[in-house]
Parts: structure tokens; sequence; C-alpha cells
């Protein structure tokens, strides 16, 4: 049936795009989506899950919900970027069942659906590292059964979103960034920042051939876009609309829309007065260490941009 594949996420806007894309590609079977405190609480991040697999009537994916905070237990979100509820803030959505939430922990959920598909599960993490970083501390063996590890976060040019050095999922856990990069065995390709800057979508397009298109997953998008669409276009003077999840997603559905990469050894600032979070590319092995990531510098943005458009209709 296709990809195997577990989605670990902080349900905001940009997720709810990658997640939308994930469930109803022909080629990817998700067998889960595990929810961590990110874009927002964690009971939101879950009501918001839920409510974008409702949308797709894709509502038998079972969702878990997962850390409440940071390792460290210090919590940042992103609601000036994704509203109070990281949903946009929609008034007119039904309400949503939240007994369909399972009972099991999210990284519980991923030791155990890896020992039920050794090999097979390709893991897309969207939000910070926290039940990863969980999981791994449980099971020091959880990694050598996925198959491969896809991560939208850190940043290779210092140039932060959240602080001046550091991009906002690895910030918002450097602990466990720092434990998933180190650790895990499995082969790990990191889709970062500026990959995600690197091309973009124009205003005419995404407001009049992506989200006009008049089907439930189309309003949805449109609908829940609005307040990010405005802080981007008002208040960051952006001439494009970047989606950074989306693109993780499509890398992680089709691997040839990642155009430029590079093995590297990375890891992640954790005592940095101004960069902790940031995340250390070695690029002329200082260090002398192996490279343990592929980061991703460039993107195919036609290919993306048809996976946007398919996954409205």
């Amino acid at each position: 049936m296709g990809t195997k594949m577990i989605i670990d996420c902080d349900t905001g806007i940009d997720d709810a795009q990658a997640i939308i894309m994930a469930v109803t590609h022909d080629n990817i079977d998700v067998k889960a989506v595990t929810c961590v405190n990110g874009n927002a609480s964690i009971d939101n991040v879950c009501r918001n899950t839920l409510r974008v697999l409702h949308t797709c009537q894709k509502s038998q994916v079972p969702v878990y919900k997962g850390c409440i905070t940071s390792l460290t237990g210090e919590v940042l979100m992103a609601q000036h970027v994704h509203g109070g509820d990281g949903l946009g803030d929609v008034k007119h959505f039904p309400e949503i069942d939240m007994t369909n939430l399972q009972k099991e922990h999210a990284s519980l959920a991923i030791i155990r659906l890896t020992n039920q598909y050794p090999g097979e599960i390709t893991m897309v993490a969207m939000g910070p590292l926290t039940n990863l970083a969980v999981a791994i501390r449980i099971d020091p063996d959880v990694s050598s059964r996925i198959k491969r590890l896809f991560i939208m976060g850190g940043n290779i040019e210092g140039k932060g979103n959240t602080s001046p050095a550091a991009e906002f999922n690895f910030r918002v856990d450097p602990e466990a960034a720092c434990i998933v990069l180190n650790e895990f065995r499995c082969p790990i390709t990191i889709i970062p920042w500026e990959a995600c800057l690197s091309a973009g979508f124009t205003w005419d397009w995404v407001e009049q051939k992506w989200i006009n298109t008049d089907t439930p997953k189309g309003n949805f998008i449109r609908d829940i876009t609005a307040t990010i669409r405005n802080f981007y276009k008002n208040d960051m003077r952006r001439s494009l609309y970047t989606s950074c999840d989306a693109v993780a997603m499509a890398v992680a559905i089709d691997y040839s829309v990642a155009t430029d990469t590079q093995d590297v050894y990375a890891t992640v600032e954790l005592a940095g007065t101004y960069t902790k979070g940031q995340m250390i590319c070695d690029w002329r092995k200082k260090l002398g260490k192996p490279p343990n990531v592929c980061v991703v510098l460039k993107y195919h943005h036609e290919k993306v941009q048809d996976l946007l458009k398919g996954m409205l209709m």
C-alpha cells in the first residue's frame, strides 16, 4: 500500500498542509500522527490534527498525544504566526470529538509501530523533536527500526527566525534536537529553514490558483491560512509565500524534490548565550566526525507546487 509513514508534528498551519499532502497521496500509508507541543499547546495541536484528518475524511488515522513541554520544561509557542489555537483562530469550524484521540503516549506509539513494522516506517518530523528524543531514551534501538527520518528544522546560515541564531523547531527543544541528530542511527534528511526559503510561490498563484480551489480541503486551507497570509504580506513584507512543512513532506514523498543536498556532520548548540538551538554544520570537517545527516539545500519548486495543487482536488 505504499510507503508506511508516521508524522510527528505540532499541527499549525503549515503542518496541516503537510498532513493533507500525505494522507491524500496514493503512495503514502499514514500509520499514525504523533503530536508534540510547539506551534500551539498540546491540546490544541491534537485538536487541530483531528480537524485536519476530519476535513480529509481520514479520521481513521490514529492520533497520539505526546510531550507537553520541551525536555527541560521550557515552553515556546508561535501563536503570533499561527493564531491562538495554532490553526488561524477560525471561528466557524464545528467542534471536534476529542475522544477520538488515542490513549497511548506518542513516544510509546512510535516504539510500538516501529516494532510492528521494522525497517518499513518513514518518519517525518515537523515540530520540536521531543517525542523522538523520549522514544530513544525509552528504547535505544528505536531509530534502527526506522527506514528514514525527515526533519523540518534547523538552520545552516546562523540566521534565526525565533532567536538571532536559531530556527523555531530546534530552539523550542535544543536538547531533543541534539539527541536525535547525534543518537539516531537511521538515515536522516534535514530540510532546514533556509532551504524552505530558497523558492516560494507567488501570491497570485496562492490566492487565485491554489486556495481558490472550490473543494472542502481547498476551503479549509483558505480559511486557516488567512492569518498567516496577512502576516507574511503585511508584517514580513514577503514577496513569496512559503510553507516549510509542506516542502519537507514533499521531499519525504518524492526525494527527487530535493535538487541540491550535502552530507555533513551536524549537531545543536546547547550552551550559547545567543546561539542556543542553532544547528551547527561542520562544513569544513574541523571536528573530524563522519556525516550524520543529509541537508537539503534547494528544492524543485514546480514539483512542490504540483503536490500542493493536487492535494486539494
